[in-house]
């Protein structure tokens, strides 16, 4: 049937030919129509559809041969001539005049066609009136009124000819049963055109490429767009355009124009039209020519960029779109082709590449199945679906996808919401910046300033939502631009394609290689992103199921900032906590937000009034931190878990990290790998804080923070994860405050510690505790009450430490302790006993001792001042560890409420027998300095023979023989013989310990060498108690401990048993002492008869005691009355030769008083006494 109606086609072509209507046949003439060269032989005059020779039936030799004698052939095979010719003439729409006369000789278009169109040939219509339609503007104005007339009404008569559709029947038979209800010509080749992509038929598709040049060359042949339209054109002034599209002077061919000025206007244009419009648009996406106003625009632009394109299936659209952000894109090309876009956003039909190149995916995913198919599909709902399925993209499918949102972001004229809504914001603030994105950022910085209306605002944050900008960099033009350098220097590992880029921009956002526009611009998209939950592509994917369970879903409508919000909650919640992948990309948005606090939307809304009361422009969260405590209520609420999570996670501390970079590098590598750290990279740094190598910036940063975090437990989350159960059940009284809050557990700990009982604070709670408390003894400023308490003995005392962040302002309080104010005393105390019941919370011994704690007492803990003690003794330790240690042991000696183990076993000694004592201390605590308690006890035990219960005895015993062995442990004895030892017994002063220097103090005693009533009186109390208990005396006992092995063994310690045991030994003539030990106890001998001569009375009252109630008072007395027997005897015959000059001696009159009288006796006049006269009263 083809084959009959290409050759009736071909016998009325020849019986024109014959008649002198066409002329001779063109002989193989190439002709231009539209974008397609086509080798033609024969064309019918109106379809323009070219018939090649090899199409024809027959050989009929080369062109424009005489092919007359072929026809009676075809007039036999067809029969009937006239009713061929009348088939032939349906055919060819040649009804009469209107259609048939040639337009180049046409009365009306024959001066315009030799004028402009000569070139053409006249004999086809269509190339003629194509020619008049395709010159260039000043062409198609000059043409005449007349010939522009008459070319509208050949082409409205071509479209509304009831034979258009009888021939397009006739060459598109079986195309057309996909538009069986389409009556008028237009509606029929709008079928046509809509479903081109199914046409098989080589001189169909020919048709409809030919026919839709005369139909998109004025809307009002489009009967339906006009009926549509005509408001919307009366509306927006779109009847006549002047400027560079085609101008419509009432007759031209402005169906281009019209549409492009109507497609500009979108926002203003009626529903019906704006459906028409979209409509016209889908018609025309296959082939750039049928939009005219674009043809017309980027005709240039086509050839420069484009010129190796073939046209079709939108290839030319889409060369040009490649090449728009060129900057040598015509301004007109430019603008078109913005149209253009617009029209996409609003009907994806339009775009053919799109629709080509994600063909499966669409139809796999059913993204444009709607009820009536002629329903438009937006451009955001139609990307929503594809990725909401899941439909795997293919790569040209992405391809397109991206390449499209780069081409919203880089334009805002393309997105009609922005232009309807944002037009006078970008009128005051952003005009001028049209390309490369510029205008869209210009946008989102006056957001940032709260200088855009709401409409414009949701415009913006929905164009960001649907081009997904947080997702690649690279969507955004012109960031891309302004971060090029940025990302090569500190993201280049990194593949482009996702949003880890973004992200490492925004984790460097504080590096000395980011440059200060790429940083800004960054916030610009980040404070955006930072309100709408699902412009976060990372986040919301990996977020995905956590919203669903704990927020109720992402679909609820103008829900997705509180989105944020809700997982926020959950993310530290232990009982319902987010998935792993949820929680790092929680995290991940946390540490981002952190840069600014504009990025912060909760923080910025409620902070607004301390803002701008605290803080400048810059370090806004610094100074939000610093005036915390000052913050009202509404701001405190959410400042309160940022900090927290900045303690978290140092990496949200921007500040802090600026400073500290480097220093992280260095020491905390380890903890810097982890996706979120939990507080351990801020430990480590804090632990790293005094060491020498480390930066003065980083550690002021460090102490800065630390004190923020003072001002309420909570902000610390390391502690307060650990504690906060621990906080609720025993310190909920205690406030907020960490200060309050440690205290408070700190005092919970030692009281188990002191009483023995299990702890009660959890041991997760305790770690942290100590972990607070040594930072505290550390650093004095993070003690608050302790440096309010302080300062000003601290200016005083210690004006060189004032400043520091060292331990060593404590240190010195800690050594002037006794020259202190009673208000910084108090706190001292505090502190001394917090660190003596818990050495291993005392940062000072810690570090200087740091080594041998490790190596010998890693696992004493509550005994390591003892352990570290031991070590002395055993020269172990190097100079500074021991002088620390030392003066930890003589506070311990000074005051029995810093004495922890005191305490504990001698706890009801001290309530029974030094009960004044115990009161005083409690009302002043400088009052047991000097040791008055541990004195007391010892006066009991070995002056007055009481009995202590055995725990208590035998530390007292243990402390005795310590200080005997370290004079300096003795506070009475360090400070009545310290000057004296210092000028006397220098030699034997270092290294301390090992009894020399009481030695020393003893041999003086004995070569009447001293003096001194205070001193003498500390050397006979000694002597009193080595008396007692030889194990005091442990130069004494060292030298005689075989010979108590030996000859004593069985005999209890204490109670002077031992040493009668030796004393008799030394006695028997039948027993051998060791030489060294016979030695000493001679020397021993002769001193107790030196001290029964010096002694002042109760000195030797208690003495007398001593003796009288030890096993070996019967030994003591016959010794002692032989010397009084020859005192006696020397004083009859000799005492009145002496009486005028008396040897005297100072002595006070109270030496073993308890401690309440102990102030008032020293004060007393020092009574002189006669030794003659002493020995007479004993």
């Amino acid at each position: 049937m083809q084959l009959i109606l290409i050759v009736l086609a071909w016998i009325v072509h020849l019986s024109k030919s014959q008649m002198g209507q066409l002329g001779p046949i063109p002989s193989q003439e190439k002709l231009k129509f539209g974008e397609t060269n086509f080798e033609v032989r024969d064309r019918n005059e109106l379809t323009g559809n070219e018939i090649p020779v090899a199409a024809l039936p027959f050989n009929g030799g080369a062109a424009g041969n005489n092919i007359a004698p072929n026809v009676p052939y075809l007039n036999d095979a067809i029969g009937n001539v006239g009713r061929v010719a009348e088939t032939a003439k349906k055919i060819a729409g040649i009804p009469g005049r209107g259609l048939t006369e040639r337009l180049s000789s046409s009365p009306q278009c024959s001066e315009d066609y030799l004028k402009f169109c000569s070139d053409v040939s006249k004999m086809n219509n269509l190339a003629v009136l194509e020619c008049f339609q395709n010159s260039n503007k000043d062409t198609r104005l000059q043409l005449s009124p007349e010939c522009n007339h008459h070319l509208w009404l050949y082409k409205n008569n071509v479209t509304q000819d009831r034979r258009f559709k009888e021939a397009a029947a006739t060459v598109c038979r079986r195309e057309l049963d996909n538009c069986p209800d389409m009556k008028a010509g237009v509606e029929l080749l709008s079928c046509l055109m809509e479903n081109s992509d199914d046409i098989q038929n080589t001189h169909c598709r020919q048709f409809v490429g030919r026919m839709e040049v005369v139909v998109f060359s004025d809307f009002r042949l489009m009967r339906d767009f006009y009926d549509k339209c005509s408001g919307s054109v009366s509306k927006t002034g779109c009847g006549v355009v002047s400027g560079d599209s085609e101008q419509d002077d009432g007759e031209g061919h402005s169906q281009g124009a019209t549409i492009h000025c109507l497609e500009k206007n979108l926002q203003w244009v009626d529903e019906s039209c704006r459906g028409a419009l979209l409509r016209v648009a889908e018609l025309s996406a296959d082939d750039y020519t049928k939009d005219r106003a674009l043809y017309f625009a980027c005709r240039e632009d086509r050839e420069r960029f484009c010129g190796k394109e073939v046209a079709g299936n939108g290839r030319i659209y889409k060369c040009l779109m490649d090449h728009k952000k060129d900057k040598h894109m015509s301004d007109t090309c430019f603008e078109a082709l913005s149209v253009r876009q617009k029209m996409v956003t609003k009907d994806v039909k339009i775009d053919r590449s799109l629709i080509k190149n994600c063909n499966h995916e669409i139809k796999d995913s059913h993204c444009l199945s709607r009820p009536d198919a002629s329903l438009e599909v937006t451009l955001s709902s139609l990307i929503l679906c594809l990725e909401e399925s899941d439909v795997q993209l293919s790569g040209e499918c992405e391809s397109e996808l991206f390449d499209i949102r780069r081409g919203l972001m880089e334009d805002y004229k393309v997105n009609p919401e922005i232009v309807a809504n944002c037009q006078t914001e970008i009128s005051q603030n952003c005009d001028g910046l049209r390309r490369e994105g510029k205008t869209l950022h210009c946008l989102m910085q006056k957001g940032m300033k709260f200088m855009l209306s709401k409409d414009c605002k949701t415009a913006v944050r929905d164009l960001l939502r649907e081009v997904k900008a947080g997702s690649d960099y690279r969507l955004d033009p012109y960031l891309a631009e302004v971060c090029q350098k940025s990302i090569s220097a500190l993201c280049s590992n990194l593949k482009a394609g996702n949003a880890k880029v973004i992200s490492c921009l925004l984790d460097n956002v504080d590096s000395n290689l980011m440059e200060e526009k790429c940083a800004s611009n960054l916030y610009e998209l980040q404070y955006f992103i930072s309100r709408d939950f699902k412009l976060d592509p990372n986040l919301a994917h990996s977020c995905k199921a956590d919203v669903n369970s704990f927020c109720g879903g992402m679909d609820a409508p103008d829900r997705s900032s509180e989105l944020f919000s809700c997982l926020h909650i959950h993310l530290h919640n232990r009982d319902e906590g987010l998935s792993p992948e949820c929680a790092t990309q929680m995290h991940r948005a946390l540490r981002q937000r952190a840069s600014d606090v504009s990025l912060n939307p909760n923080i910025e809304e409620k902070c607004r009034g301390d803002l701008g009361r605290f803080c400048d422009v810059n370090k806004e969260f610094d100074c939000l931190q610093t005036h915390f405590a000052e913050l009202e209520d509404r701001c405190k609420s959410v400042m309160q878990p940022f900090i927290t999570e900045e303690s978290e996670d140092i990496r949200m501390n921007k500040a802090l990290m600026k400073a500290c970079s480097p220093m992280l590098r260095k020491y905390c590598k380890a903890e810097l790998k982890r996706k979120v750290d939990e507080g351990e990279a801020l430990d480590c740094l804090i632990s790293h804080k005094s060491d020498p190598e480390m930066d003065a910036r980083c550690t002021a940063g460090i102490q800065h923070f630390q004190i923020v975090l003072l001002t309420d437990y909570t902000l610390t989350f390391k502690f307060k994860q650990a504690c906060k159960d621990d906080v609720k059940e025993y310190c909920e009284n205690s406030g907020k405050s960490k200060d309050a809050v440690l205290s408070c557990l700190s005092e919970k700990i030692r009281n188990q510690i002191l009483k023995g009982e299990p702890p009660l604070i959890s041991e997760r709670c305790r770690a942290q505790v100590k972990f607070e408390v040594l930072q505290q003894s550390e650093d004095i400023k993070l003690n608050p009450s302790l440096y309010k308490a302080c300062r000003d003995d601290l200016n005083s005392l210690c004006p060189s430490h004032t400043t520091s962040t060292t331990d060593a302002a404590l240190e010195c309080l800690r050594k002037n302790d006794g020259r202190i104010s009673d208000k910084c005393y108090q706190k001292v105390f505090d502190k001394q006993e917090e660190l003596q019941e818990k050495p291993d919370w005392d940062y000072h011994l810690m570090q200087t001792c740091k080594r041998y704690i490790k190596m010998y007492c890693e696992s004493t803990d509550d005994e390591m001042l003892d352990c570290l003690y031991g070590h002395i003794k055993e020269g172990h330790l190097d100079q500074a560890c021991r002088e620390t240690v030392l003066v930890r042991m003589m506070e311990r000696s000074r005051n029995s409420r810093l004495n922890p183990t005191l305490k504990r076993v001698c706890y009801l000694d001290m309530g029974r027998l030094c009960p004044a004592i115990r009161e005083e201390a409690r009302e002043d605590r400088k009052m047991d300095l000097q040791g008055a308690m541990i004195s007391c006890l010892q006066d009991h035990m070995y002056a007055k023979n009481e009995q202590l219960s055995p725990q208590c005895a035998k530390y007292i015993r243990h402390f005795t023989m310590e200080t005997a062995l370290n004079y300096e442990l003795d506070p009475q004895l360090k400070n009545a013989c310290g000057e004296i030892a210092k000028k006397k017994c220098h030699r034997v002063l270092i290294p301390p310990g090992g009894g020399l220097v009481l030695e020393c103090l003893k041999d003086l005693v004995e070569t009447k060498e001293l003096t001194d009533p205070k001193c003498m009186k500390q050397i006979l109390k000694l002597m009193l108690e080595g008396v007692a208990d030889i194990h005091v005396d442990p130069p004494l006992a060292e030298a005689c401990a075989l010979d108590l092995t030996h000859y004593c063994n069985g005999v209890p310690q204490g109670q002077g048993q031992q040493m009668a045991c030796l004393l008799e030994a030394l006695e028997d003539s039948s027993v051998t002492l060791q030489a060294n030990c016979e030695k000493m106890l001679k020397d021993r001998k002769e001193l107790w008869e030196y001290a029964a001569e010096v002694a002042p009375p109760e000195t030797v009252g208690k003495l007398f005691l001593q003796i009288h109630h030890s096993p070996s008072r019967n030994y003591f007395c016959v010794s002692i009355l032989s010397f009084i027997a020859g005192v006696l005897f020397f004083g009859i015959f000799c005492g009145r030769a002496t009486e005028g000059n008396p040897q005297v001696i100072e002595i006070n009159s109270a030496l073993y008083s308890p401690s309440s009288q102990l102030q008032a006796t020293e004060d007393r006049q020092v009574e002189k006494i006669p030794l003659m006269r002493e020995g007479l009263v004993l």
